[in-house]
Formats: C-alpha cells, sequence, structure tokens
C-alpha cells in the first residue's frame, strides 16, 4: 500500500481535535507497506501529523485562508499530511509531497477538491515563513506550535510553573531515542549487543546502568533480542520501577497489569526460576503475546491469565502474594513523547474514569498480599490525582497498609526527579543518554 494512503487511513481511525474518526468512505482492510522504507515514512507521518496536528491545522487554516469547519474532513487530512512533509520531511522534495497530496485527493474521492489541494500546498511551498507565536506569549506558542491544547498547558503551568510546563512541551515534541535494557545475563548481551554494531546499528551506553540507546535497528532486531532474553525495549523510567520491590528468590509476586510482560520478565530476571509469578491483563492479544515470548525463551515459572481482577482467578488465594506489582492504566501524560495521541485526552472526565478504576484496581490486590508483603503502584504519569491522590485515598480505606516510599519523575530536561526526600538531578534536554520519561511509584507495605 502507498505509505501516505495508509498514513491517512490510520490517522482517519482516530478521534483528534476536530477530526472525527472515520470520515473515509472506503472500507478499513488495509495494510501497512512491506517496503520497510514506505513502513518507515507512514509511521513518520502517522506520529508527526499527530504530535503536530494544531499546528498543521493553523496552517491549514492560514494558507486556505478558511475555516476548518468549511473544509471537508478528509481534504483536511490529506492537507495535513502534506503540510507536515512540507515543513518537517527534509528527504522529501516539495514537488512530491504536493503531487502525492493532489494524487491522493483523487484517489480518495475528493476530485473536485484538488485543484484546490494543489493551491493551498504551493502556497505554502511559495510562502514557508508562516507568522507564529512567540515563546514570550506561553499558551499560544504551546497551543500552536508545539500542538498542546489549551486546558492542558494550564494544568502543567499550575503544577510545574509556567517555564517548566513549557519545556514540558517542548519535550514532548522530541523524536524520543529508542532505549534498550539488557536482561539477566548482562555480560553476554552487552558482548552479543557489541557484536551486532555495524555503521547502521549503533549502540550507545545510556546514564542508567545496562541499558543502551540503539539507532539504526529493524524492529526484526529487536524481536530477536528480546526471543533471546538478549534486552527488551524500555525507557529508563519505566526500567527502574522494579527495582523497588525488594525481590529475591522463591518468592511469589503478581504483575496485576502485565501488559506484554516488559516487567514481569524483569521480575523473572530478579527472582531466577526458583519463584513463582502470576502475571495478569484483560488483553487476549496481550496475554497471548507473553505467552509466545514464554515458550520461546522455554520459561516455566510465570503463569499468564487474561482477567481484570484476581478476585477472577479461582485458585488464587488471599494472602497468596510476598509481592504485588501494580502497573495500573493511566493517561499517559508522563510519555506524551512517545505517545502525542494522549495529550488530547488529559480531560478532568478521562482522570476521574481513570481514577476510578485505578482505585478498583488497586483494592482488588490489597486482599492478596502476605502481611509485611509490600505493594508498588505505578502510573506513567505526573498528575496527582493519578499518583498521590490515589494512593492517599487508598490508605484511608485500607490502614493495614503503610506507604514507605513515594516517587515522582518528571521528563527528562524538566529539573529535580522529586522523592519523598526531595532528591534528584535534573536532566538534559536533547541529550538519549539522558533521556526519559515522567512516572510515579508508591511502595506500600501490608502491616
Amino acid at each position: 500500500m502507498n505509505p501516505r494512503d495508509y498514513a491517512l487511513k490510520e490517522l482517519d481511525a482516530k478521534n483528534l481535535p476536530h477530526w472525527p474518526p472515520r470520515a473515509l468512505k472506503q472500507g478499513n482492510l488495509y495494510k501497512p507497506p512491506n517496503d520497510p522504507r514506505d513502513h518507515a515514512l507512514a509511521e513518520n507521518i502517522i506520529i508527526g501529523v499527530t504530535k503536530n496536528l494544531l499546528l498543521l491545522q493553523h496552517l491549514i487554516q492560514y494558507y486556505s485562508d478558511r475555516n476548518l469547519k468549511s473544509l471537508d474532513l478528509v481534504v483536511q487530512k490529506i492537507l495535513a499530511i502534506g503540510l507536515y512533509q512540507l515543513r518537517f520531511l527534509d528527504r522529501v522534495p516539495p514537488s512530491a509531497a504536493v503531487d502525492q497530496a493532489v494524487e491522493q485527493t483523487r484517489r480518495f474521492g475528493e476530485s473536485r477538491a484538488s485543484g484546490f489541494v494543489n493551491a493551498v500546498l504551493r502556497k505554502a511551498t511559495r510562502d514557508p515563513n508562516t507568522p507564529l507565536p512567540a515563546r514570550d506569549n506561553p499558551a499560544e506558542y504551546c497551543r500552536i506550535v508545539l500542538s498542546h491544547p489549551p486546558e492542558l498547558f494550564l494544568k502543567l503551568e499550575k503544577l510545574l510553573g509556567t517555564e517548566r510546563a513549557i519545556l514540558f512541551c517542548e519535550h514532548n515534541q522530541q523524536e524520543p531515542p529508542t532505549i534498550i535494557r539488557l536482561s539477566a545475563q548482562r555480560e553476554i548481551g552487552e558482548a552479543a549487543l557489541m557484536a551486532g554494531a555495524s555503521e547502521t546499528l549503533q549502540i550507545t551506553p545510556h546514564e542508567q546502568p545496562h541499558m543502551f540507546v540503539v539507532t539504526g535497528a529493524k524492529r526484526s532486531t529487536f524481536a530477536d533480542w528480546s526471543a533471546q532474553g538478549i534486552a527488551q525495549v524500555q525507557d529508563p523510567t519505566a526500567a527502574a520501577v522494579v527495582s523497588h520491590l525488594d525481590l529475591h528468590p522463591k518468592q511469589t509476586i503478581v504483575d496485576r497489569c502485565c501488559g506484554l510482560g516488559t516487567k514481569t520478565l524483569q521480575v523473572r530476571d530478579a527472582i531466577g526460576d526458583t519463584g513463582q509469578i502470576v502475571a495478569i491483563d484483560p488483553s487476549d492479544a496481550r496475554c497471548q503475546g507473553l505467552v509466545r515470548l514464554l515458550n520461546l525463551r522455554k520459561i516455566q515459572n510465570i503463569t499468564v491469565h487474561r482477567a481484570s481482577f484476581l478476585k477472577d482467578l479461582s485458585n488464587i488465594s488471599p494472602e497468596y502474594f510476598d509481592r504485588a506489582l501494580v502497573d495500573v492504566p493511566c493517561s499517559n501524560s508522563g510519555v506524551l513523547a512517545r505517545r502525542p495521541e494522549a495529550r488530547y485526552a488529559q480531560t478532568p472526565r478521562n482522570l476521574e474514569s481513570l481514577g476510578n478504576l485505578q482505585d478498583e484496581i488497586l483494592a482488588d490486590t490489597a486482599p492478596y498480599i502476605k502481611p509485611t508483603g509490600l505493594l508498588l503502584y505505578s502510573t506513567c504519569s505526573i498528575w496527582p490525582e493519578e499518583n498521590e491522590h490515589r494512593i492517599d485515598a487508598f490508605v484511608r480505606k485500607h490502614p493495614n497498609f503503610e506507604i514507605m516510599h513515594t516517587q515522582t519523575t518528571l521528563p527528562s530536561g524538566l529539573g529535580p526527579q522529586f522523592d519523598s526526600a526531595h532528591r534528584g538531578q535534573a536532566g538534559r534536554l536533547n541529550d538519549p543518554t539522558s533521556y526519559h520519561d515522567g512516572g510515579f511509584i508508591a511502595l506500600l507495605r501490608r502491616i
């Protein structure tokens, strides 16, 4: 499939500001491009248009001299794809971006608008220096130039102050590096990684031990490393979560929302094959993916259950686990550079719904922890209403748990990592070897 057509179909499936999904009249049966270069271009366009949506919508109105409401949705999306290439992709010739957009307009049944699309994009090539808000107008700068909704910026400003709110939005416009964590056999893993390095595949040590920044690798390379137990793709903030659990061989552990099992396998690295790990997740696809990986690696002390709650597992009784990892679904507010679509969903209604789910998961887990056992709550959010507020509400209702430690980590470049003792060091914006996402952990002990 044409990479721009695939990008258009993927963008059309998303619910984005001013862009309700499924505007295309054509069916949804489509596959990614076969050529890796075409696939990479499509992914770049999908992420780039999502990450810069408010800017691109502003440019559409500027170059067309028309309000968005007066423009067909499909035409808007085609224009956004064209404008993204013109503004951000140096390797795509402007003439190719314009011609492809015009042809795409015709392919998707909007032939009458092909002249309009051509005129708008050619105007953009002749007049690339659009007047935009400057940094000294923070709210408008973050809304238009950095594509962060006003309500999100105001929420960040209240939490972080104006300057760090701007830095937060600027951080989210970076292309985050791909970072891997070595598995348990670190010396063997590092040797295997370095043996595979080349002019195209570059591996650079990250400032966090046993982690590396990787460029030029194929997706299949990461899959091979994971299947062999050498390394897994993981952000340093997420990778640091499991270290708080005080894990030892022979323990019983539950990974409460295991996903594809990245942290589950970290837990297994810590306890070896002598303990027992129960991994649960409500998604059948994620559970099947983890089971396939466990079979490839011949790991036998992890059992995977598709379930929403521990109470749904008949073979698990209260006070069963020494440790519980409760990595709950959240707003992703600390990982907006990697999940740009989430910036448009940071609403009070969504946060309230997530808070209710987080409370429900914590309450479901509490009875299954042994006395003196540990429960580690984690999110990839920076919002207090998903973090400290949830933990405070939990201990009020469960006085048999005490808070041992809490820590909020802001994305790199935003200053200190705030823990309960207010310790930490600043990150460096744009340095991949110090890059990390935001997140939160709270360690609780059952009394």
